[in-house]
């Protein structure tokens, strides 16, 4: 059955493209921003800090944020305070600072959380994050090489996880970022290409038989088909990332296919990265505090939104032209 999709003329494609983009710019600078103010408040050890903002009045910054008057003046250059109701904008405005700046400065003002009199049971992830730490003292990457690596096989290992877990020990300073992220990247694509060439040398009857071990159920086998009908390649790049528990199914059934190794490798890199991004990139910039990256993160997340809307529509787009043209061309009559 061939699917049909509403038409979309190209006006109204343009503006649509126009406006996602418009907006994807918009939430990359809010993101930004906001990514600023919180890498300075994790810096500080100041959860309150990450929520001082540009729009914050002076009130709020004596009340809210318990700066001292006097070190305000300080930081300010002025003789008397200014009005209660003035933002930090428009102080940034009147001193002719950068706005982010300043709200850095200001934050170093935010006094420190009194520590509590009684040390308080490790959490579950203080637990984990632990436990990561002493398997990478005493046997380096090759713990998380071999984790990321039984993950692109399928098999129900923390992958995602542990990989934002080192970004977050990256960030402390406690891993090397760069060989670790290339470590992590360089396992799941090794993954990939296994069961990649799993699925080009074993016949489908012994596919269904053992490629349970590997995720191949029915159930995620049809799904997994339903994408590849729908989406073509691209489900190469949406199995790598934002459905990566389904990778090893795609990965099978791109080899049984016949997929080239060539088109192979260059979607599970591409993808991979994505999905090194999410995971490992989310842990370096936002650190286990989610409290903390609230605002950073609900700016993502809807850049993140915009960005895949805008890919669907151009794959649907071009997808309804070529069954527009192959309409017309079945449509002529031979003579």
């Amino acid at each position: 059955m061939v699917l049909r999709l509403p038409p979309i003329r190209r006006t109204v494609f343009v503006l649509l493209l126009l406006f996602l983009s418009a907006a994807q710019i918009y939430l990359a600078n809010k993101s930004w921003r906001t990514y600023q103010v919180l890498a300075t408040a994790r810096t500080l050890g100041v959860e309150q800090a990450a929520e001082l903002r540009a729009f914050t009045s002076v009130a709020e910054l004596t009340e809210r944020f318990a700066i001292a008057p006097a070190s305000l003046l300080e930081l300010l250059e002025l003789n008397q305070m200014p009005a209660p109701q003035t933002k930090v904008k428009d102080l940034a405005q009147q001193l002719e600072r950068d706005e982010l700046d300043l709200i850095a400065d200001l934050q170093r003002l935010v006094p420190l959380p009194q520590l509590a009199q009684e040390v308080a049971p490790p959490t579950l992830y203080q637990q984990f994050e632990t436990l990561i730490l002493q398997w990478m003292t005493e046997y380096g990457l090759i713990v998380l090489i071999l984790v990321v690596f039984l993950g692109a096989l399928g098999l129900p290992v923390p992958a995602g996880p542990l990989a934002a877990l080192t970004g977050v020990l990256s960030f402390d300073g406690l891993m090397a970022g760069v060989p670790t992220a290339l470590a992590i990247l360089f396992a799941a694509v090794a993954g990939d290409l296994l069961i990649y060439l799993i699925g080009c040398k074993t016949d489908s009857a012994k596919l269904v038989k053992y490629g349970r071990w590997f995720g191949y159920t029915e159930a995620n086998r049809l799904r997994v088909l339903h994408l590849f009908n729908r989406w073509g390649g691209l489900t190469l790049l949406l199995t790598r990332s934002l459905v990566a528990h389904i990778s090893a199914v795609a990965s099978l059934l791109a080899g049984s296919a016949g997929t080239g190794l060539r088109s192979f490798v260059i979607y599970s890199l591409a993808g991979r990265s994505a999905w090194l991004f999410i995971y490992f990139g989310l842990g370096y910039l936002v650190g286990g505090d989610f409290a903390m990256a609230s605002s950073f993160l609900s700016y993502f997340s809807l850049l993140l939104v915009a960005l895949l809307a805008s890919l669907l529509m151009i794959e649907l787009y071009i997808k309804q032209q070529r069954q527009s043209k192959a309409a017309e061309l079945d449509s002529i009559e031979p003579v």
